[in-house]
Formats: structure tokens, C-alpha cells, sequence
């Protein structure tokens, strides 16, 4: 007889895995100048942000990365353009406090500043690992490949996002204009057929 905690439970989660752009070089030249309370508050700052915007949209916040998070959205609670729209408010958010905290202490030009984000959807595995909630599945591994992949030919990715084919058809973001983005191929490295991997790739903000 199986136990409860044996049972596999999947859910349906559009992944947004999202990075800060050249953050190595900015912590780096942070690290040397003593300043890296100025990071740490930035990073307070975004998670901040995160959980307010949370609290309005609802979506889970997975996991933090060091200089990024992975974010959950249930599909069923969120249209494609009010997703685009919290994206773009969370690059704003960023720039913000990039100005604010970190600009004055940073040597010279040269920074690509900004966020880029990778966005696929699919079935989720969650299980509780250490009392906490934890998922495996193809979806948290294509979203995180796109969003390496943004610097893939292109000289500025900041502000860009990857989406993968069928989660920009399901979130009906070729009706939004302002969404429709560009089909371009990339190479998606550990992924079945990422070869040759076809993708929208959107701008968020300039």
C-alpha cells in the first residue's frame, strides 16, 4: 500500500528563469571596492519587490540563484501581456536600484546592465525535499537554457527574453503587438532537439 508521500503530484507551471546581465563583472569590481553591502541591497531590493508583486499576481517564487530567481505562474491565473507587463516592471524595478546604489561606485562605461529571462511552460513534478517544495521537469530546464541562450548573437541582450514556441502560442502573445516578438533559432545545449531550437525572442525594455 503506498503512502501518501509516495504519490507523485504534478502541477502545470509556466517557469520564468530570469539573470542579472554581466552581474560576475559588476560583483567582481564590487568585491574589489569593499561594496558589497551595495549588491546585497540590491538583491533585498529585488526580492522585495518580488514578494509585493506576488502578493497582487499570485506566483510562487521558486528558488534563488545567486543573481537570479526561478518564478512559478500558474497558467490558469495569468494572461501572456499581464505577464510581459510584470516582467517590464520588474526590469524597471532593477534599474532603479542599479542607479541608486551601484552606479556611483562603478569605474568607467562598459556595463551591460539589465536583466534577461527565459520562459518556458510544461507539467511539473513537486515533491518536499528538507520540509520545502521542490520540482523536477523538462520545463525548468528549457527556461533555464534560454535564458543563457539570450547572448547567443546579440551584442545588447539586456531587457530580452527567450519563450519557447508553445508557451508563447499558449499565453496568446502573437495577438499583443507589442509582444509578437521575432522567431529566431538558437542552440539550447543538454536539451532533445536544441540544436536547432526555434524561439520567440521578445524585448521587454530598452
Amino acid at each position: 500500500m503506498s503512502r501518501v508521500s509516495d504519490q507523485v503530484h504534478t502541477v502545470r507551471r509556466i517557469v520564468v528563469f530570469f539573470d542579472i546581465c554581466s552581474s560576475t563583472t559588476i560583483l567582481e569590481d564590487l568585491l574589489r571596492t569593499e561594496n558589497q553591502r551595495r549588491w546585497r541591497n540590491l538583491l533585498i531590493g529585488l526580492k522585495k519587490f518580488l514578494v509585493s508583486e506576488s502578493q497582487q499576481s499570485p506566483f510562487d517564487i521558486y528558488k534563488f540563484l545567486g543573481d537570479g530567481w526561478i518564478l512559478l505562474f500558474d497558467p490558469s491565473r495569468i494572461t501572456g501581456p499581464q505577464l510581459m507587463r510584470l516582467l517590464k516592471r520588474l526590469c524597471d524595478e532593477y534599474a532603479r536600484l542599479f542607479h541608486n546604489g551601484i552606479c556611483e561606485v562603478l569605474g568607467g562605461d562598459g556595463y551591460q546592465i539589465g536583466l534577461t529571462f527565459g520562459i518556458d511552460s510544461g507539467t511539473l513534478v513537486k515533491i518536499v525535499m528538507n520540509q520545502r517544495d521542490e520540482y523536477v521537469g523538462r520545463a525548468l530546464n528549457v527556461a533555464a537554457r534560454l535564458q543563457g541562450a539570450i547572448k547567443q548573437k546579440d551584442k545588447t541582450p539586456a531587457g530580452k527574453l527567450l519563450i519557447s514556441k508553445n508557451s508563447f502560442a499558449a499565453l496568446s502573445l502573437a495577438q499583443t503587438p507589442r509582444y509578437s516578438g521575432k522567431l529566431v533559432d538558437r542552440l539550447l545545449r543538454n536539451v532533445a532537439g536544441g540544436e536547432h531550437y526555434q524561439v520567440q525572442k521578445i524585448v521587454i525594455c530598452k
